[in-house]
């Protein structure tokens, strides 16, 4: 299967490391183009992907930034987020010139994720249907997130589905698996699982949530390392 890529497309430097952050937690191969003529010729050497274009970096003629992008690979959607300063006409000639979808800059993050997601089912529904599915490094353990379903591997290569599972156990380990080796800080899953609620959640409710994942992962729990003082990581080696 062909690697799909997400783009962002920004002169913005903040919005496009927040728009990286929120991409890269899911897993997804992403780079980031601060230059229309670098963004075509990268989209050029890759078959699938997604271009999310800021319009800072399209104006004043977002239409022929499209084209441009658009014809460095027909595999390539562009979705375009705009402020009510583009202007109607501007973000019209821009649909019209190929762009695929446009959404408001004050977007909630999650609703765009969302469309992002359901974009791709329309489009590339086997790909995207791959991006469900994570997989550790080194094969043990795998999700997927479509299904809100986890295994581990089991004797002569079967899988066996990890059994009662809460939701919150299981973006725990989604988490781990998007960020493989990575040091997890517990602020930072206490953000990421909980969102905007998180103020309202005890620190000590992750070390929680982690004990109990590692039960129900059996003899793969102690993959999930403690770094004392910091957080977890998933690690296999």
């Amino acid at each position: 299967m062909s690697q799909l890529v997400f783009w962002i497309a920004s002169s913005d430097p903040a919005r496009a490391r927040r728009w990286e952050t929120l991409m890269t937690r899911e897993g997804w191969q992403v780079s980031v183009a601060s230059d229309v003529n670098a963004l075509a010729a990268d989209v050029a050497r890759q078959r699938f992907g997604l271009v999310l274009a800021d319009w800072s970096l399209f104006r004043p003629r977002p239409e022929e930034a499209v084209r441009r992008v658009k014809a460095a690979s027909t595999g390539v959607s562009v979705i375009l987020i705009a402020g009510a300063d583009a202007g109607a006409d501007k973000v019209i000639a821009a649909l019209e010139a190929g762009c695929d979808d446009s959404f408001p800059d004050d977007i909630d993050d999650r609703l765009l994720l969302a469309k992002m997601k359901a974009h791709l089912r329309r489009i590339l529904p086997s790909l995207a249907s791959a991006l469900d599915v994570l997989k550790s490094s080194g094969g043990e353990l795998k999700i997927d997130r479509s299904r809100q379903e986890a295994w581990v591997k089991g004797t002569r290569t079967r899988w066996s589905l990890i059994p009662g599972l809460t939701r919150t156990e299981f973006d725990f380990l989604a988490l781990f698996l998007q960020q493989p080796g990575k040091v997890l800080e517990r602020g930072f899953i206490l953000e990421t699982v909980w969102k905007g609620q998180s103020a309202e959640v005890q620190p000590g409710t992750v070390d929680k949530h982690v004990e109990s994942l590692r039960r129900k992962l059996g003899r793969y729990g102690p993959l999930i390392r403690t770094i004392y003082g910091v957080g977890y990581a998933l690690r296999e080696d």
